[in-house]
């Protein structure tokens, strides 16, 4: 992935990968599949980035082995007290490159959880580096301004969701709007070849059912 010319680090995203079973008494009780990115060939720059998410994967890692095994393992006593069976819990945290252009790396993530009965948590955000500082980009510099970003999200936001609603693409909360603004994913934006991707976090706008709501808003003519 080449970052352009004149730049001076071309790194490259290689995805780590992890998976583990944990069990209880021989019985599977959760499973994990855990996937960061380590950042080569961008000097310092991608070395801190790539330190960043070592720590987000072991912090991953140390919620499902720990607090979440726990927790499955309560599930899976209480099943089996009750003669019923138990299904593993199952977890995973998988990305990849959303664009990387002008010394800028975009990263996508997702996180997911799902328990015996079902029910699912999922997350999804989006991270911007600049590379050659290993440092994340300011959201308003994706849109080329300092000012007025924010007006330009929840105007094409809810512009987009108002059209969604319409045409019966998704089912928000009914006061979607009124909550827009304190929701607003300002740390989680993605930049991508489209435009700059904002993804809800789940059960803020809209039901548990219709996951992590994302919006793509345009950056303008000003910035090709």
């Amino acid at each position: 992935m080449n970052m352009g010319e004149g730049s001076e680090a071309v790194p490259q995203v290689v995805w780590q990968r992890e998976e583990r079973t944990l069990t209880l008494e021989g019985e599977p009780v959760l499973a994990y599949s855990l996937t960061w990115p380590q950042v080569t060939g961008g000097g310092v720059g991608g070395f801190w980035i790539s330190r960043y998410y070592a720590r987000l994967a072991e912090a991953w890692r140390l919620r499902w082995q720990r607090e979440l095994y726990w927790k499955a393992c309560l599930a899976w006593a209480a099943k089996r007290a009750a003669s019923r069976p138990f299904t593993p819990w199952s977890c995973r945290m998988a990305g990849e490159v959303a664009l990387c252009r002008d010394g800028l790396l975009s990263l996508r993530l997702e996180g997911q959880e799902v328990r015996e009965d079902g029910k699912t948590s999922r997350v999804r955000w989006g991270d911007v580096w600049k590379v050659r500082e290993g440092a994340p980009c300011p959201p308003g510099e994706l849109f080329g301004k300092k000012r007025g970003w924010k007006r330009r999200l929840l105007t094409q936001i809810t512009g987009q969701g108002r059209e969604r609603q319409r045409s019966g693409d998704w089912f928000p909360d009914p006061d979607w709007e009124k909550k827009l603004r304190g929701a607003l994913p300002a740390d989680g934006l993605c930049l991508t070849e489209g435009g700059v991707e904002a993804a809800f976090p789940q059960c803020t706008i809209a039901p548990a059912a219709e996951g992590t709501p994302v919006f793509v808003i345009a950056r303008g003519p000003e910035n090709g």
